[in-house]
């Protein structure tokens, strides 16, 4: 992907959550379901890619980093989905994350409820950005399967760090939401067009 492309997909994937809270009434916590789903897809296009170089390299090491990273690459994605929602305890204390989560499900756009939609879209959507960034381009030749989950690794450290940025400050000040939603945003933005591909 170019850079150019790049970055008209971070304005847009930036630009969606925008008009959610402004015109659509979605709260901090229905925008990190969008980015939970999406991170749960990358974890799962992370080990199709390693089955792919694997069957492709036939390396004894690949398969050996491949159980090992994809584990570690777990423990820290589950771990950072908790810390988050620890977060938000503090930054919206009145939070029921079961009817927060039924209404992310059942949110209605257009007679639709988007909820049901959405999931298998993001999932859709990563498989196609895997199948035109990754199989098309034949990076399972060349590719190092240490290389292929370190990137994967440091993203979701990266977002364990922003996590715990924000569960210090939700400590010591009470921030609007916007502010970590715009956080969020930003992070997120800056991180894709740093390490995106």
């Amino acid at each position: 992907m170019s850079t150019k492309q790049r970055f008209i997909q971070v304005i847009l994937e930036g630009f969606i959550p925008l008009l959610g809270f402004f015109f659509w009434n979605w709260s901090l916590y229905f925008i990190l379901l969008f980015y939970f789903i999406d991170m749960i897809a990358n974890e799962g296009i992370m080990h199709l890619k390693s089955k792919k170089t694997q069957s492709f390299q036939q390396k004894a090491k690949n398969k050996q980093n491949w159980i090992k990273k994809g584990v570690i690459s777990s423990v820290l994605l589950i771990f950072s989905i908790v810390l988050i929602h620890f977060s938000m305890f503090f930054i919206v204390p009145e939070i029921k994350f079961y009817q927060e989560f039924l209404a992310f499900l059942n949110y209605e756009e257009m007679g639709i409820k988007q909820g049901y939609i959405l999931i298998p879209l993001v999932v859709l959507l990563s498989y196609q950005q895997y199948k035109m960034t990754f199989l098309m381009r034949a990076k399972f030749r060349t590719t190092e399967m240490t290389q292929l989950w370190k990137t994967h690794i440091q993203a979701i450290i990266a977002i364990i760090a922003f996590g715990g940025l924000c569960l210090g400050i939700a400590q010591l000040i009470l921030l609007p939401e916007l502010v970590y939603v715009l956080g969020i945003i930003l992070f997120s933005s800056l991180y894709r067009l740093r390490f995106g591909e």
